[in-house]
């Protein structure tokens, strides 16, 4: 007869309490021994041992399981048991639940609900005890039972541990793992899912029926794995059709496979998911939190053998680098030796005094290859050996890189039927000065390229050495520039004289611009401004002229103080006008922060009439420099105001127009508009108000009121020869600098 039998015999807690300690004890031996024998033994001995010390109608075992509490007994028979609702997650005390009491034994994990028990403190006190004992016992058979197990599992797992140290075949190993689980938790598929591009893709799979298994794909928040991925955590179904927690994407697929229950667990890398380790079985069930994490200690392995593979993949793949590193170094050494040897040859070639022909053949010697220089138009300027310029060479170089100038003056290589040769721009600034050509070089394509670069460095060096030559020629005609501008008529003929020898003559149409400069020593955003670097912007500003699109029509020009002066041909004298606009621009944009304006003469044809063309540009330049929107004037533009500014030299324009005109030009729009029209076309009439009615289509009448409000507004009478001078004046001055 069992425990629990004897126990019924004996009675319950209501009887006496010297009996009802002896039916305690009874009690947990019977449990003791009910736990030795493993958990279903002591589930079902304590269900019935309970309901009839409690003498109450009847006792259900619940387990917190999937998220919802469930009855022990339909859960392990595997039948469909509906959630019982309305109970709490996990609660510490006992509490009334309809017409029954919820006593835990383990808090959110187990508890039970006794049916028809009155609600006594005696009973309750009872019911307390029994589950405190019940709760020992459970404790006590997971013990005692549990190691054998748990032993298993670690034998499982060192089999694993074993497979990722022997073998670095990723295949191999999750062959290993979906086995090993498969087994373990006694699923009947098992598969390792891992991320590609925001999906999870099946890798290996045992056990499955439907090809389309082997194949799975699934995102975040579908199926079970997406799930796992979506949330990060384990995820357990015991109905995969009934559930209500997973998408139904894979529905079709379910059915296919049979499978009811599953559990997913994901591989982790760094805190965050590579992938997932999932179980199906094909009937409902319950995986515990022990299957739970047998199924993660899995994954685990799973994540270290990825992470082996790739550290061991990373390592070969770092040693192979480095071994092409070393033999790059080395190859790089070589070049840049050959390099320094050719760059001290070329150097101590043009500091012994020697000219680009030396240069070219230094250069041959060191590349055993036929080099040229050409300067801009593809001339040769140096060629050694001086057979190697034939006229079918030059030809084809020409025409090669011709058609391959452009911004990007770096190193090219060009094929030419049988000939094959590399060039690169000589270049100095944003200058281009030239072309350095190699003909069928002899050495590697790096060194090549390296080598011609030095020939250009050595090159540009060479001509800007020259080109210092030619900056004090420009000083020359600086000086000649201003000695025409301002000498005397003997010196002036000198300077004629000396600008022909210079091949800078005055053209035969001419005109002056004169260019005021200001800001050229305001300090920058620092506040600092050396007299080095006010030389440099004036040096800057000095060689703009030849820095322009339409440069070959300054023929001479000259810097002092903050005015540049220019010798312009005026063929045409839109161009001269341009050529002005485009002046500014490059000053400004050399100088930031500075303001230029250009005053231009009346063409010219008398080189002896050049004072002349400069006191004109000058007064254009005055006026430009009032005017509040024209950068450049004309001196045809200027008109009768250029009369009284050469008269009346420093005059205020706008205090001239304010004193004439400034009441005028208070009244309100359009009346102010209508009168200064009116006065214009009665100028343009020559003061005829009948003629100004007819052109204006207004009476004559009007005409004539609108002229005595402007005398009354002005307190100028137009009657008065000197008055209506002034106004007209005036009004002229006006029109030219609002």
């Amino acid at each position: 007869m069992s425990g629990t039998a004897l126990l019924a015999q004996r009675g319950t807690f209501s009887d006496d309490p010297h009996q009802g300690l002896a039916v305690l004890r009874e009690a947990i031996i019977s449990l003791s021994e009910a736990a030795d024998r493993g958990p279903q033994v002591l589930f079902a001995e304590a269900r019935i041992l309970f309901r009839n010390l409690l003498a109450v109608r009847d006792v259900r075992l619940l387990v917190r399981s999937a998220g919802a509490w469930r009855e022990w007994e339909k859960l392990n028979d595997g039948a469909d048991e509906a959630l019982i609702e309305r109970l709490p997650d996990s609660f510490i005390d006992m509490m009334r639940f309809e017409d029954a009491i919820l006593v835990p034994v383990q808090v959110g994990s187990v508890a039970l609900l006794v049916e028809g028990m009155t609600d006594s403190d005696a009973l309750r006190e009872r019911a307390a005890t029994l589950s405190h004992v019940f709760r020992l016992a459970i404790a006590s058979s997971e013990t005692r039972n549990g190691n054998p197990d748990k032993l298993e599992a670690i034998r499982v797992f060192q089999r694993v541990a074993n497979k990722i140290l022997q073998s670095r075949n990723l295949q191999e190993i999750f062959l290993q793992i979906t086995h090993e689980a498969k087994a373990r938790l006694s699923a009947d598929i098992c598969g390792i899912m891992l991320l590609e591009e925001e999906a999870l893709v099946m890798k290996r799979c045992t056990g499955n029926l439907a090809a389309e298994t082997a194949a799975l794909r699934m995102k975040a928040g579908q199926g079970v794995g997406g799930r796992v991925l979506e949330t990060r955590q384990p995820c357990s179904i015991e109905d995969y059709v009934q559930s209500e927690i997973i998408s139904r994407d894979f529905m079709s697929l379910a059915r296919a496979e049979r499978v009811r229950s599953a559990l997913a667990v994901p591989l982790m890398s760094q805190d965050q998911v590579i992938g997932v380790l999932e179980v199906w079985r094909r009937k409902p069930s319950t995986f515990t939190p022990q299957h739970t994490a047998e199924l993660a200690t899995l994954a685990n392995l799973a994540s270290l053998a990825i992470e082996n593979a790739a550290l061991l993949d990373a390592r070969e793949a770092a040693a192979r680098e480095l071994e092409d590193a070393h033999s790059k170094l080395q190859q790089r050494y070589n070049v840049i030796r050959n390099s320094a040897d050719l760059q001290e040859g070329l150097i101590s070639t043009l500091l012994d005094g020697g000219g680009l022909c030396e240069i070219a053949q230094r250069a041959h010697q060191h590349l055993h290859s036929p080099v040229l220089i050409l300067d801009k138009h593809l001339d040769v300027q140096a060629c050694h050996p001086r057979t190697a310029a034939t006229d079918a060479v030059l030809r084809a170089v020409r025409i090669a890189i011709s058609q391959n100038r452009g911004p990007d003056t770096r190193y090219k290589t060009i094929s030419a039927g049988a000939l094959r040769f590399a060039f690169q721009s000589i270049t100095a600034g944003s200058e281009q000065l030239g072309w350095a050509v190699m003909l069928n070089p002899e050495i590697e394509n790096e060194s090549a390229q390296l080598a011609i670069t030095e020939l250009c460095v050595t090159a540009a060096l060479h001509q800007t050495k020259e080109r210092a030559a030619a900056r004090a020629l420009s000083d020359k005609l600086a000086t000649l520039t201003w000695d025409l501008l301002e000498g005397t008529d003997h010196l002036r003929q000198l300077a004629l004289q000396r600008a022909k020898e210079l091949d800078a003559e005055i053209p035969a149409e001419y005109c002056i611009a004169v260019c005021r400069i200001d800001g050229l020593d305001k300090p920058d955003k620092s506040g600092v401004l050396t007299g080095g670097e006010i030389e440099g912007r004036r040096r800057s500003v000095a060689e703009a002229p030849n820095h322009l699109p339409g440069r070959q029509i300054a023929k001479l020009s000259g810097l002092r103080g903050n005015e540049l002066a220019l010798v312009i041909s005026s063929c045409e004298s839109v161009k001269a006008r341009d050529f002005a606009q485009s002046l500014i621009v490059e000053i400004m944009r050399r100088v930031p922060g500075c303001t230029a304006r250009v005053g231009l003469s009346r063409g010219c044809s008398e080189p002896m009439s050049i004072p002349s063309a400069w006191r004109d540009a000058r007064i254009a330049l005055d006026v430009a420099c009032q005017s509040r929107t024209a950068a450049v004037i004309d001196y045809n533009d200027v008109g009768v105001a250029g009369l009284l500014m050469s008269i009346r030299e420093g005059t205020d324009f706008q205090g001239f127009v304010g004193q004439s005109i400034g009441g005028l030009l208070k009244e309100n729009s359009p009346q102010r508009e209508t009168l200064l029209q009116t006065l214009r076309v009665f100028f343009a009439c020559n003061c005829s108000q009948q003629a100004t009615a007819r052109e204006l289509r207004t009476h004559q009448k009007t005409i004539a009121y609108r002229l005595d409000k402007i005398e009354r507004i002005t307190g100028l009478k137009l009657a008065a020869h000197e008055q209506r001078v002034l106004l007209y004046l005036a009004l002229q001055m006006n029109d030219l600098i609002r």
